[in-house]
């Protein structure tokens, strides 16, 4: 975790260093409100790293920082979506004493928390965040089938008897879970009032086996 958070700033003050050229005329006062959307890759982390593999996140939210003031309120919904890895599917099938073709891992969260703005380089910020939520994992595993049936075009109405291919779950393991998180990230403002970001993040779900990734996303507040 912390390569990634090292190579993260290097990969920021970079950006905010490209940026400081071209910021020299323009910067709005930041808005007490603040809504914001990203996306990114997400990586396992811990123990659950030998069963999923390396996703997608989606994330947004909104920030309230009254104007002058370095602390503010941020709240996220985020999504996160992971490939089952081989170890997994063997697992599955072990367990389950049935053929396992596909599965996956998905995290879904609802967070708040407090967030705390300092000037970095130029017209960029760096800021940090720690958040407190309720989070909804869910581990499948599926296994490809034929299905007999009837089946209808939806538009010439024909129907006829055949076979589909579908998937069945063979294993299922979704509960929610408090949570936490926290994460790093720079804002780099624009000229027409939106500011962009890169940030990382640590997620770590609450339980006898607690489950951890790691999102790296890119995005916009407005």
């Amino acid at each position: 975790m912390t390569r990634v958070l090292s190579g993260l700033l290097i990969g920021c003050l970079t950006a905010a260093l490209s940026q400081q050229a071209r910021a020299e005329s323009y910067s709005r006062p930041a808005a007490p409100l603040t809504w914001h959307l990203a996306g990114g890759y997400s990586a396992p982390s811990g123990q659950i790293s030998d069963y999923l593999q390396g996703g997608w996140a989606f994330n947004g939210g909104f920030t309230y920082a009254p104007n002058g003031s370095p602390l503010g309120l941020r709240g996220d919904v985020g999504y996160s979506a992971h490939n089952a890895t081989n170890k997994f599917l063997d697992y599955g099938a072990a367990v389950n004493n049935v053929q396992v073709d596909s599965g996956t891992g998905t995290f879904f969260s609802v967070s708040l928390g407090p967030l705390y703005t300092v000037p970095f380089i130029g017209r960029s910020n760096l800021y940090g965040f720690a958040q407190i939520g309720l989070y909804r994992s869910s581990l499948q595993l599926t296994q490809t089938v034929l299905f007999a049936g009837t089946f209808c075009d939806p538009y010439f109405g024909f129907c006829d008897s055949g076979l589909a291919v579908g998937d069945v779950v063979v294993y299922d393991d979704s509960r929610n879970r408090f949570g936490w998180n926290a994460g790093v990230g720079v804002t780099i403002p624009t000229r027409f009032g939106t500011t962009y970001f890169v940030e990382a993040g640590y997620h770590r779900l609450l339980g006898s086996q607690p489950l951890q990734y790691i999102p790296i996303e890119f995005g916009i507040r407005f």
